[in-house]
C-alpha cells in the first residue's frame, strides 16, 4: 500500500493524506482521534465496503460520512498488483458511500477474514469462530479451512448431490423423476386393468364366434369354419331363402291335389289287378336290390378291381351276371398262362447269364497270365540274340569287341563260348514267345464270342422293376381267378333275380298302358321328383307312396330352410356385435401395447435414474469422506500447531493452550470446537472459561495470526487496530518480537494502531529499520484548534551504528 486519502470519513473531519509506503506503519492517537476510522477508510477503499462495522451494527452505512459534512471520499493508491488498477476512490452519495474497491471480490473477502483485524473483531473473535449451533453445517473457521485448502469443487460437488441422499428431496430438483415413479404402478395398474378387459373381450368374442360357426353349420358350412371366408359370408348376406319357401309351399299344394286326384282314379284296371302286379314288382325290385347292395356288389367290386387291368370286361350288373363271369375268369386265365411262360423264360435267362459271367472270369484271368508271360520274354528276346549273333562273328581273341576288356579277368570260360551260350538262351525265349502269343490270341477270341452271348442273353432279361410288377400281377390275377370261382353261384343267383324284375316290370307296364290317366297323373308325379331334384319313381314304386315321400320331403325341405334362415338372421346379428367387439378389443390392445411401451420406457428411465443416484450417493459419500480427511488433516497438523507455537511465544508462562478440537468419528461433517490443552498433556475446558483476560485476548489475536499465515499470502499486509488490550509487558515484548519476524523475515507490511504514547514509542523502537532500504512510518492523529483531524507524519530509514562501525 502506497498511500490513501480520506475526506470526512466518520470521526476524521476534513481531508488528511497518509503515507503508507513502508513496510511497518505506525499510527497513533487519543481515543477519538481516528485511528479505526483510518483503518475503516483503507477497509472501503481496498473492498468496497466497510465490514468489520458492518458485523456489530448493519446501519452502519448509513454513518460513514462525518456529521458534520454532507459528502466524503476516500481514495487509496497501492503497488504491485497484477492485473488490477493501482488506485481507487470512493465517493459518498446522498450520504452514503458506494461504488468500487480496488481489489476483487476473492480478494477483498481475504482482506476482510486474513489481513485486518479490526478492534471490535479482535474482542469477538473466539465467539465468531467458536461453533455454537451444531445443527449448522459449516462454522466460520471450516469455511476458511475449506477456501484455504481449495475445496470448493468438493463442496460444490456435495452440495449438487445433496438432494441425492433422499429421493424424497429429489421432488424439487428432480420433478420429472418423482413424476416417473408415481407414475409406474399407475400405469401398471392401468395395464392390469386392460389386460383383464382384453380377457373378458376375448372371452365374449370367442362365445360370439362359436356361437356364429354353430348358425353357419345348420346353415350347411363345415364345422369350426372360418367366419370371415368368403365362403362364410356369401351365405350370411344371402336372402334367397323367401323364394324358395315360396316354390316349396307351392309343390306342397300341388302334390296334395296330384294325391287327390289319384284316389279318384277309374280306369278299365282294377284296383287289386295294379296293386297286385306292383306288388310282385316291387317285391322283384326289393330282391334285385338286395342281390346287388349284398353279393352283387362284392361281384361288381372284383370286376371294378379287375379293370385296372382288363378295362373291356362285361359288367355283371349290366348284362348277366353268368355270362361275365365266364368271360372274366377265361381272360384272367389266359393272362395268368402268359405271365407264367414271361417269368420261366427270365429264370433260363438268369441262370445262363450267371455261367457266362463265370466263364468270361476265367478267361480274363487266363489273359493277364499270358500278358505277364508275354512281357517277360519279349523283355529277354528278340534283336538282342541278333546283334550278339553279329558280334560273334569278330570275336578272334578273349577281348570283346564292345568295351576292349580282357574277358579272362572275369571268367574262365572263352569269349566266343559264352555269347554262343546267351544267343543259344535268347533264341528258347523267343520261341516260348510265339507260342504264348498265340494262345492269348485264342483266348481273345473265346473272351469277344463269351462277351458277346452275355450281352445277349442280357437284353432278353427283365428289368427288376418289370420283374416284381410281373410278380405282383400274377398274385393279383390268381386272386381274381380266385374270387370268381367264389362267385359263381352268387352270379347264377343274380340272373335269376335279374329275369323275376324283368317278368315283374313287363307285366306291370302292361297294365299301366291300359291305364291312360293313371300314367298321365304318374307323369306329372315324374316332374315333382325332377322338380325336386329326387330319385324318380320307379317302375315298380306305388305311385301313392312316391306321392307321399315327396310330400315328406318338401316338409323337411321348409323346416330345414326355416330354421337356415333363422340362423343366418342369429348369426348376423352376432357378427355385427362381434365386429363392434373386435374393433374394441384392436383399440385395447394398441391402448395396451402403447401403454406398455411408455412402461418399459419408463422403468428403463427408472433404472437409469436408480444407478445415478445410487451413484451420486457413492460419490457424495467418498467426497465429504475426503473432504473431512483433508479437513481434519489441517486443523491437527497446520492451523492448531501454528496457533500453539503463536500463543506459547507471546504467553510464555501460561499451562493452558488453546486449539481447535474435531471429532474423532470419521461419519458426518467435520466441525471445530474450541478447547484448551494442557501443556502437560490432556483436557481442559473452554478458553473463555480456563484462561485471563489478557491471555484470551492474546488468544484472539494468535488465532488471527495463524490464520493469516496458514493461507498462501495472496495479499502481504496485516493491520491491527489496538491489539495489545490487556496485555502484560512480556506480552507486549513476544508480541513486537513477532511483528518484527514477519516484518523482517516474512515480508508482511504491518500497520499496526495503538492509542498508548509508551506503547507507541516501545513499538517504534522495535520496529525501527535493521538494514538497507528498511524502512518505518510512524503517524500520530490529532485535531487542530477547529476539530479538523491533523497528521505528524515521521519516516525512519535504515542508518549505520557508527559506533559499531568505528
Amino acid at each position: 500500500m502506497k498511500s490513501v486519502t480520506v475526506t470526512d470519513f466518520r470521526s476524521i473531519r476534513g481531508t488528511v493524506t497518509v503515507p503508507l509506503d513502508s513496510p511497518v506503519v505506525l499510527i497513533h492517537g487519543q481515543n477519538g482521534s481516528g485511528k479505526t476510522s483510518l483503518l475503516s477508510a483503507i477497509e472501503l477503499g481496498l473492498t468496497g465496503k466497510v465490514a468489520s462495522l458492518a458485523r456489530v451494527d448493519p446501519t452502519s452505512e448509513s454513518h460513514l460520512v462525518h456529521k458534520a459534512a454532507k459528502e466524503g471520499c476516500v481514495s487509496i493508491t497501492v503497488d504491485g498488483l497484477a492485473d488490477l488498477t493501482q488506485s481507487a476512490e470512493i465517493n459518498s452519495m446522498n450520504g452514503k458511500f458506494s461504488g468500487n474497491g480496488l481489489l476483487s471480490p476473492l480478494l477483498s473477502r481475504f482482506y476482510v477474514e486474513r489481513c485486518y483485524l479490526a478492534q471490535s473483531t479482535l474482542a469477538r473473535l473466539l465467539e465468531i469462530y467458536q461453533h455454537k449451533d451444531a445443527r449448522l453445517t459449516e462454522s466460520p473457521l471450516t469455511k476458511f479451512v475449506k477456501d484455504l485448502l481449495g475445496l470448493d469443487q468438493l463442496d460444490a460437488l456435495v452440495e449438487g448431490l445433496h438432494d441425492a441422499g433422499d429421493v424424497r428431496r429429489l421432488r424439487v430438483g428432480a420433478p420429472l423423476y418423482w413424476d416417473v415413479r408415481d407414475a409406474i404402478p399407475k400405469l401398471e395398474g392401468e395395464i392390469a386393468k386392460d389386460k383383464r378387459n382384453q380377457s373378458a373381450l376375448n372371452a365374449e368374442i370367442l362365445q360370439l364366434t362359436q356361437s356364429v360357426q354353430a348358425r353357419l353349420l345348420l346353415m350347411g358350412l363345415p364345422e369350426r369354419v372360418d367366419i370371415r371366408s368368403p365362403q362364410a359370408v356369401s351365405q350370411l348376406q344371402s336372402d334367397s331363402a323367401e323364394p324358395e319357401l315360396q316354390r316349396l309351399a307351392k309343390v306342397r299344394r300341388d302334390i296334395g291335389a296330384v294325391i287327390e286326384q289319384w284316389s279318384t282314379v277309374q280306369s278299365g284296371v282294377t284296383a287289386k289287378e295294379r296293386d297286385a302286379a306292383e306288388a310282385r314288382s316291387k317285391i322283384a325290385v326289393e330282391s334285385l336290390q338286395g342281390w346287388r347292395d349284398g353279393t352283387g356288389k362284392q361281384l361288381e367290386s372284383v370286376f371294378s378291381r379287375m379293370a385296372t387291368y382288363f378295362s373291356d370286361l362285361p359288367s355283371p350288373s349290366s348284362t348277366r351276371p353268368t355270362h361275365a363271369c365266364a368271360v372274366a375268369l377265361e381272360t384272367v386265365t389266359a393272362e395268368l398262362k402268359r405271365c407264367g411262360s414271361v417269368l420261366a423264360l427270365d429264370t433260363d435267362a438268369s441262370k445262363q447269364l450267371a455261367l457266362l459271367d463265370e466263364g468270361i472270369a476265367k478267361l480274363r484271368s487266363r489273359i493277364a497270365v499270358l500278358d505277364e508271360q508275354i512281357a517277360k520274354h519279349a523283355a529277354a528276346a528278340g534283336s538282342l540274340a541278333g546283334a550278339l549273333n553279329g558280334i560273334l562273328s569278330h570275336v578272334h581273341s578273349e577281348n570283346c569287341p564292345v568295351c576292349n576288356r580282357d574277358f579272362d579277368e572275369v571268367s574262365d570260360r572263352p569269349l566266343s563260348e559264352h555269347l554262343a551260350s546267351q544267343i543259344s538262351m535268347l533264341t528258347e525265349s523267343a520261341g516260348r514267345l510265339q507260342a504264348l502269343s498265340k494262345e492269348r490270341v485264342e483266348g481273345a477270341t473265346s473272351l469277344a464270342n463269351a462277351e458277346r452271348s452275355r450281352g445277349s442273353v442280357a437284353g432278353s432279361l427283365l428289368t427288376s422293376e418289370a420283374r416284381d410288377e410281373l410278380k405282383t400281377r400274377v398274385a393279383r390275377l390268381s386272386e381274381f381267378q380266385l374270387s370268381l370261382h367264389q362267385f359263381e353261384s352268387a352270379a347264377i343267383e343274380g340272373e335269376k333275380y335279374i329275369t323275376e324284375d324283368s317278368e315283374a316290370s313287363a307285366s306291370l307296364n302292361a297294365l299301366r298302358q291300359k291305364d291312360q290317366k293313371a300314367t298321365t297323373i304318374r307323369g306329372a308325379a315324374q316332374k315333382f321328383a325332377a322338380d325336386l331334384s329326387l330319385q324318380a319313381i320307379g317302375e315298380s314304386e306305388p305311385l301313392i307312396e312316391a306321392l307321399h315321400r315327396f310330400q315328406i320331403h318338401v316338409s323337411k325341405a321348409e323346416d330345414a330352410l326355416t330354421r337356415k334362415e333363422a340362423a343366418r338372421k342369429e348369426a348376423n346379428a352376432s357378427l355385427k356385435q362381434l365386429n363392434v367387439l373386435e374393433g374394441q378389443k384392436q383399440s385395447l390392445a394398441k391402448v395396451i401395447e402403447d401403454n406398455g411401451l411408455r412402461l418399459a420406457r419408463m422403468n428403463q428411465l427408472k433404472f437409469v435414474a436408480d444407478r445415478r443416484i445410487t451413484q451420486a450417493k457413492e460419490l457424495s459419500r467418498r467426497a465429504r469422506d475426503q473432504r473431512t480427511a483433508i479437513v481434519r488433516r489441517v486443523f491437527n497438523e497446520s492451523l492448531n500447531a501454528i496457533w500453539r507455537d503463536l500463543f506459547v511465544r507471546l504467553a510464555p508462562d501460561e499451562p493452558f493452550v488453546p486449539a481447535f478440537a474435531l471429532p474423532e468419528s470419521d461419519g458426518g461433517a467435520v466441525e471445530a470446537v474450541l478447547e484448551t490443552l494442557y501443556r502437560s498433556g490432556g483436557k481442559g475446558g473452554n478458553p473463555r472459561a480456563m484462561l485471563s483476560a489478557g491471555n484470551l485476548n492474546t488468544a484472539a489475536l494468535t488465532l488471527f495470526l495463524a490464520l493469516h499465515l496458514s493461507v498462501k499470502p495472496a495479499l502481504p499486509w496485516l493491520l491491527i487496530d489496538d491489539p495489545v488490550q490487556s496485555m502484560d509487558e512480556v506480552h507486549i515484548a513476544q508480541f513486537a518480537a513477532l511483528l518484527r519476524t514477519l516484518s523482517k523475515q516474512h515480508g508482511r507490511q504491518i500497520v499496526v494502531a495503538v492509542h498508548e504514547k509508551p506503547l507507541f514509542d516501545y513499538l517504534a523502537l522495535e520496529l525501527s529499520p535493521a538494514f538497507p532500504n528498511d524502512r518505518l512510518i510512524t503517524i500520530d492523529l490529532g485535531r487542530d484548534s477547529n476539530g479538523k483531524t491533523v497528521i505528524d507524519y515521521e519516516p525512519q530509514v535504515w542508518v549505520p551504528d557508527q559506533a559499531i562501525a568505528a
